[in-house]
């Protein structure tokens, strides 16, 4: 309940901005995503196969039969939407086959990967200590650039520019390191979604990996799912069944209750 909270409220904190960048996601090519959309969520994560066999068979919807992929446990992949089918959580996972309009997608089971640490996992353990942005960006201005990092005490970064426009720079939320160091938080920088910059010396790209990234750990949702697929279509028939028993509990009730007088001689 409280990783949800947590999450919940990243999420809020997204909502102006994510509207704004709506235009440049990228949308699967799937039969199952394109019918079924709007009960997947963005996860916009990556992962590590793990399945029990050595491997995880990508098939081309959930609960399906038909293979059409294979990931070999160890690789990774990006898996950007999920939903729950049938009570059980799967994620659209990219394959080799390639298309005018992008790589094709299948679907594989959430529980044979691991997710790997990143700006979620960061947001989901110090989120309590977010604050506003307490500086006015001087230090950006005089560098007249930064070092780009997956989070902050990362260790690698992932690229530096040297031409950051700081006139149309938006900081979302800040977070002061155990060093009294201030960083902050875009969502989108350049063609790279939700990274951090130091802002307080932002070209430095030695700073300490005071928070490293952690092994791969078995994914819990963060989001609610809209349950699809076979355990609705139960549904269906568990209240067919219960209309049915209240006509033949009423049939019988009339049986009981009604009794026609006997025909005169």
């Amino acid at each position: 309940m409280k990783k949800a909270i947590v999450f919940l409220i990243v999420c809020l904190l997204l909502v102006p901005y994510l509207a704004a960048a709506a235009d440049i996601i990228w949308l699967p090519e799937n039969d199952f995503f394109s019918k079924h959309s709007g009960d997947c969520v963005f996860l916009g994560r990556s992962f590590i196969a793990n399945g029990a066999g050595g491997s995880v068979p990508v098939m081309d919807a959930p609960g399906s039969g038909k293979k059409i992929h294979t990931v070999k446990n160890g690789e990774y992949v990006y898996i950007e939407y999920s939903c729950r089918y049938d009570d059980e959580l799967w994620g659209l996972v990219p394959t080799d086959q390639y298309t005018d309009s992008g790589y094709k997608c299948g679907w594989a089971k959430m529980d044979q990967f691991l997710v790997v640490y990143d700006y979620v996992s960061f947001h989901e353990e110090h989120l309590l200590e977010f604050h506003e942005p307490t500086g006015n960006y001087d230090a950006l201005r005089t560098a007249g650039g930064a070092v780009i990092w997956p989070w902050p005490g990362a260790g690698k970064y992932l690229w530096t520019t040297t031409d950051l426009d700081v006139e149309n720079f938006y900081v979302i939320h800040a977070y002061t390191d155990p060093e009294g160091r201030e960083w902050g938080f875009v969502n989108y920088l350049y063609g790279q979604d939700n990274v951090w910059i130091c802002l307080s010396d932002p070209l430095n790209t030695d700073i300490p990996a005071f928070n490293p990234a952690t092994d791969p750990t078995k994914w819990e949702s963060e989001t609610e799912h809209k349950n699809i697929g076979k355990t609705d279509n139960n549904a269906t028939w568990w209240i067919i069944a219960l209309v049915a028993a209240v006509v033949i509990a009423a049939a019988v009730l009339i049986g009981v209750l009604w009794k026609p007088g006997k025909k005169k001689g």
